[in-house]
């Protein structure tokens, strides 16, 4: 197998990576955000039952539901900023792999015509 083939096979390798990376970061933005939402939601009745004389058993339950929303969102950001750097891993090792071949296989070509049909003179 010559140098290039066997480096194009690394930067479709690479680029597979990258893609997994990409998709973990955005299920952990959307869990992240999901946990947030929960999180906002209950805000109005926890902030009832502590201005308003509620029984004990009403706040804790409560209480202890904000925690587990807290929990959730805190190992959701965990989990997204570990995602978020594994992407940026698998993004220079693409971008040192894009330098020494010159492309990427099968994106390079699209990305470049995508370029040159949004810079031509009649489109703008």
């Amino acid at each position: 197998m010559s140098d290039r083939a066997d480096l194009e096979k690394k930067t479709i390798k690479a680029l597979r990576h990258y893609r997994k990376a990409l998709a973990r970061v955005e299920s952990q933005e959307q869990a992240e955000a999901s946990a947030q939402r929960a999180l906002t939601g209950m805000l109005p009745d926890l902030e009832h039952a502590i201005l308003e004389d509620c029984a004990p058993p009403v706040k804790d339950n409560l209480f202890q539901t904000g925690l587990a929303a807290i929990l959730r969102s805190n190992e959701a950001w965990d989990a997204m900023s570990k995602a978020t750097t594994t992407l940026e891993v698998a993004r220079q090792a693409l971008i040192a792999l894009e330098q020494q071949l010159g492309y990427i296989p099968g994106v390079s070509n699209v990305a470049a015509n995508s370029r040159s049909i949004r810079h031509s003179p009649n489109n703008g």
